[in-house]
């Protein structure tokens, strides 16, 4: 068969051995004549908050309830425990992009990764029961990230399912679905805080602010398998099977170095994120001197705000013609907002300080502060309450969705309409893996040196992803 260029809007003739016309369609004409089903759509917006919610559910908590449960602990073996469940997805996640990519399925590994992280949050409200709790809750995290990994499902779902001029808003939908679950799990955890540390028993069980979290996940987890195996339908509208596929029907090639690109902005974005929501428990008992339960509670309440900016943006964003902006731009928004954290965070040496170290024998269960062994809090600076306020609200609530949605719904566009299983996979992996890069590192930095160079990491790495973004703007 030999090609002609010819220019068309939307059609190649070409021309066969025989010299018979045919006329190639690009893939997106033919799938600008799907329909989107919006039932099942919304379904999987809500399981992706659902996934939200049992990722960071426990962010704000972890501290406390790993201190009353084995002193033994410290700040760096927090940072292990909250990387554990990102470590989990990141071992599960091109599992279940494969599992996709193979069967074409999405129910089955929602309801079995739904299982799998139902037995774990179970788990986490049984740590009581068990001598050396703190490995215990390690492997429970890992498990729960092992089973939440099905987000790359969902995700593949959110971009498959949807046809070329609905796929912004199921993505910026689905991501704002994530994020509100991953604002939504600290507050919810921020909730229970007046049933006590203490709390009762009920038999064996032991029924307190950290517990009964874990024990309301476990339901919530049930009943979405239900609601999977009963009204979600897979109707994969956004894409064209190459075995199926007429033959005059063209699918392009996509961009390997724009697709790795999106990945790195969209690791950038779950390191800043994890980060700020980590260590805004132990950050404000230093900053402000509260103790552990008014940390949860008073962050809880900045983290529903925050929450609240970054679901109407995304809802914004999928539904008005800002949506329609350049991602790029929009991601370079995003980026900007969250270097606007790094800079009015870092402890200039015109704040008020020293820091404030724990009064002799008290705990932070009862009293807020520096431990003894951060010798950093001499010479450390206090970002003023109002400041932290506003990033924490504002600069993280506006960033959030601009990066986010937009850098994935891009790298669904680089795909183009094919399976997206394994790349979709590779996606999710970088999602996961990120908050372990970022808990370790901040979390070892935080007791090492302070919440300074903190910043300054976050700083870099958020001005790498403007680099790339500049160099590759064409691709």
């Amino acid at each position: 068969m030999t090609r002609v260029s010819i220019a068309s809007r939307s059609t190649t003739q070409v021309f066969d051995d025989n010299g018979n016309e045919k006329h190639e369609f690009s893939a997106s004409e033919v799938l600008d004549h799907m329909e989107t089903d919006w039932r099942s759509m919304w379904i999987s917006i809500f399981l992706q908050f659902v996934v939200g919610v049992q990722v960071s559910v426990y962010y704000m908590s972890m501290w406390p309830y790993l201190q009353k449960l084995d002193k033994t602990a410290d700040v760096d073996f927090l940072g292990w425990i909250i990387a554990s469940c990102n470590i989990g997805s990141t071992i599960s996640n091109p599992l279940y992009g494969y599992w996709n990519q193979r069967t074409m399925s999405v129910k089955m590994p929602v309801i079995i990764g739904f299982l799998i992280a139902a037995v774990a949050q179970m788990w986490y409200g049984l740590l009581s029961l068990f001598s050396d709790a703190k490995w215990f809750m390690l492997a429970a995290r890992v498990v729960t990230g092992f089973g939440v990994g099905n987000i790359a499902a969902l995700r593949i779902y959110a971009a498959t399912a949807s046809t070329p001029k609905d796929r912004m808003k199921a993505i910026s939908y689905g991501t704002g679905g994530y994020v509100l679950g991953i604002s939504f799990g600290p507050v919810l955890s921020a909730f229970f805080t007046p049933l006590g540390e203490n709390g009762w028993k009920l038999g064996f069980l032991q029924i307190n602010m950290f517990t009964v979290v874990a024990f309301l996940m476990t339901i919530v987890l049930l009943a979405a398998c239900v609601i999977v195996h009963f009204f979600f339908n897979e109707n994969y509208v956004g894409i064209i099977d190459e075995n199926e596929k007429e033959s005059n029907v063209v699918i392009p090639k996509y961009d390997l170095i724009g697709a790795l690109t999106c990945i790195y902005l969209f690791m950038t974005v779950n390191i800043i994120a994890t980060n700020i929501e980590v260590m805004s428990t132990p950050l404000t008992t230093v900053l402000f001197d509260w103790k552990d339960s008014q940390s949860i509670l008073y962050n809880g309440i900045a983290l529903c705000c925050s929450c609240v900016v970054s679901v109407a943006l995304n809802i914004i964003l999928g539904s008005t013609r800002l949506g329609k902006l350049d991602k790029r731009i929009q991601m370079l928004i995003g980026l900007g907002f969250f270097l606007l954290y790094q800079v009015f965070m870092y402890p200039w040496k015109f704040f008020s300080g020293p820091l404030d170290f724990l009064p002799a024998g008290k705990d932070t269960d009862v009293a807020g502060g520096c431990y003894q062994t951060y010798e950093w809090c001499k010479w450390t600076t206090r970002v003023p309450l109002s400041i932290y306020l506003i990033c924490f609200i504002v600069f993280f609530g506006v960033a959030f969705p601009f990066v986010e949605s937009p850098s994935a719904a891009l790298y669904s566009e680089i795909l183009g309409p094919r399976k997206q299983g394994n790349m979709q996979g590779l996606f999710s992996l970088g999602g996961s893996l990120a908050p372990v890069i970022g808990s370790l590192t901040s979390t070892a930095l935080f007791q090492a040196t302070g919440f300074r160079y903190v910043m300054v990491y976050q700083a870099g790495i958020l001005v790498i992803g403007a680099i790339l973004i500049a160099v590759f703007y064409k691709r």
